[in-house]
């Protein structure tokens, strides 16, 4: 069973009520009642349903009177404050507008998610306290939350989401004992400096790490790796520290880094395999490059096997019609197999509590209920020590942590993915 708890938000008591009945709506045991559709909802209408609250801010305990102290004590030792930007102070109290909707939907998503990973776990007799919090996309309330009794309370902390509210919130916590869930933000640990920080998502730094060493595995004497370096900011910060990381991991690789698309012309062998990296995002800059590629191989025989920035997912390549030549690789933070029956089982279930197919928000707040919450049951306050020691394979995501004094818990499992067809796939 999954005892709930709702903040009161420190709203009017119209406003929380509205907050309550068309935005979290929480189940004791499971989200079967209303909540905010996500934006692709139809007309953004607004499940029905009730909640289960005796009163706002109150513990919604559902049969507690039916379970012992015991598991009433392991209850509130498993408690997690999930504090996320619904923005509910921002609601129109008339109506549920598309802009709610809109500016709710990262919030809602991964609640519904985390809902649902922890509503698993339940099912297997374990027991969790869940604090919804609105940080309402503030760094002033965040700040406040921070310093409340239910984050004091807690047993671990997930949120908030954006990097200015991380820090604000992480900076004025006093519970020592927690750890602080970074869910979303792909930014670097060391910005944060929080030693009770755990960041779920790989930041650049990790994905360039993870491609220097596939690389180094890849390499054989004879072969060339040219870091193809441009002015976009993309290019920059995945490319930074790429040719150190590359020496320190094989010292005997030849490695080029040019600037110019006549320096890497120079920098090109027929004898063995040019591994080409480039972090640009850039349209003009891929074009020039894809362009100048398939000018090289209408001269001449050249191996080449291009690696990109982990946001070339995004970007359509059918106009080149010699792209898929180039063994394109890239990194990637998911591992997301739709074909997969527990990814059909988690959307099936999804869709018929929501009307909605989950995001990829969705599936990172499944994966984070499932990870954590498996460790507060099993180990309970202790659950700390074994975030480094205990791997994790989601649905979405991958953990494999690794902890810094300074900058926490940093996870730095990542995902590779080659272009086959007209898209990117996992390995």
């Amino acid at each position: 069973m999954i005892s709930v708890q709702n903040h009161q938000q420190r709203l009017s008591g119209n406003k929380l009520l509205l907050a309550l009945g068309l935005a979290l709506s929480l189940s004791a045991c499971s989200p079967k009642v209303g909540v905010l559709k996500s934006p692709d909802h139809r007309g953004g209408n607004v499940g029905s349903g009730t909640t289960t609250a005796d009163k706002p801010g109150s513990s919604k305990t559902g049969e507690a009177g039916e379970v012992s102290a015991g598991k009433t004590k392991r209850v509130l030792d498993n408690s997690i404050a999930l504090v996320l930007p619904f923005q509910l102070d921002r609601l129109n109290p008339n109506a549920v507008s598309k802009a709610d909707i809109s500016r709710s939907s990262i919030a809602l998503d991964f609640y519904q998610g985390f809902q649902l990973g922890l509503d698993e776990l339940a099912k297997n007799g374990k027991s969790f306290a869940l604090n919804v919090i609105d940080s309402r996309d503030s760094e002033g309330q965040s700040m406040n939350i921070a310093q409340s009794q239910e984050i004091a309370d807690a047993t671990l902390i997930v949120g908030p989401v954006y990097p200015k509210e991380i820090k604000v919130f992480g900076s004025n916590v006093p519970n020592n004992n927690a750890l602080q869930i970074n869910p979303l933000a792909a930014s670097k640990a060391s910005d944060f400096n929080l030693p009770n920080l755990v960041s779920l998502t790989p930041s650049i730094d990790m994905h360039m790490k993870a491609t220097a060493k596939r690389l180094s595995r890849e390499y054989n004497g004879g072969d060339v790796i040219i870091i193809y370096n441009t002015a976009d900011n993309d290019g920059r910060q995945f490319l930074a520290g790429f040719v150190s990381e590359i020496r320190r991991l094989k010292p005997s690789a030849q490695v080029q880094s040019v600037s110019s698309i006549a320096q890497l012309n120079e920098a090109l062998i027929t004898a063995g395999t040019n591994f080409i990296v480039t972090g640009t995002t850039d349209k003009f800059q891929l074009r020039t490059l894809l362009n100048n590629l398939d000018a090289k191989s209408s001269e001449s025989f050249y191996s080449l096997n291009l690696y990109g920035h982990p946001l070339w997912d995004r970007i359509d390549f059918s106009m080149y019609a010699n792209f898929s030549n180039y063994n394109p690789t890239i990194s990637s933070e998911s591992h997301l197999k739709g074909w997969t029956s527990g990814v059909k089982t988690f959307k099936d279930l999804y869709y018929s509590l929501y009307g909605v197919n989950p995001s990829d928000y969705s599936y990172k707040g499944y994966d984070a209920a499932k990870y954590f919450g498996g460790l507060l049951a099993k180990y309970g306050s202790k659950y700390r020590e074994y975030v480094t020691k205990d791997s994790f394979d989601g649905l979405y995501s991958t953990y494999q942590f690794e902890h810094s004094e300074s900058s926490g818990f940093i996870n730095n499992a990542v995902s590779f993915k080659s272009y086959r067809g007209s898209s990117f796939q996992l390995n």
